[in-house]
């Protein structure tokens, strides 16, 4: 079995400790581990606490950046889409995981509505963007 993997698993056995379901996750750039996290939803009752998201924070903060463009996000379960996105935000370049998710949540998706004619927003994001292309 893949080194990293084993850790990851590892990490994963912390979330039972909390009855939280075992998934555990681990960041390696260069071959070496950055960071570590795993499920821990039910103990802080926050939704976003998988372990694929509390290891990018971590990896974030220790690099102090939210580039992770040169790293690998080890997992023990199939990362559901709030952690793909976050690693496809966070520039991750290669995710593996070992579990195949066996079922998809059945989510229903929320309404997006625009609401027109606020153009404070939009003034305020070209105002920001501007500063920073000088």
């Amino acid at each position: 079995m893949d080194k990293y993997m084993e850790i990851a698993i590892k990490e994963a056995e912390k979330s039972l400790k909390y009855d939280d379901v075992p998934v555990g996750a681990v960041i390696v750039e260069n071959g070496k581990i950055i960071a570590k996290g795993h499920n821990t939803r039910e103990k802080t009752k926050q939704i976003t606490k998988h372990a694929e998201i509390n290891a990018i924070e971590k990896a974030c903060k220790k690099k102090k950046t939210w580039h992770l463009n040169m790293c690998t996000l080890y997992v023990t379960l199939e990362p559901c889409n709030m952690c793909i996105e976050a690693a496809k935000q966070a520039r991750i370049m290669c995710i593996k995981y070992a579990a195949k998710q066996e079922k998809k949540p059945h989510l229903k998706e929320p309404k997006i509505k625009q609401i027109k004619n606020v153009e404070k927003a939009s003034e305020l994001l070209r105002t920001f963007f501007k500063s920073k292309r000088k």
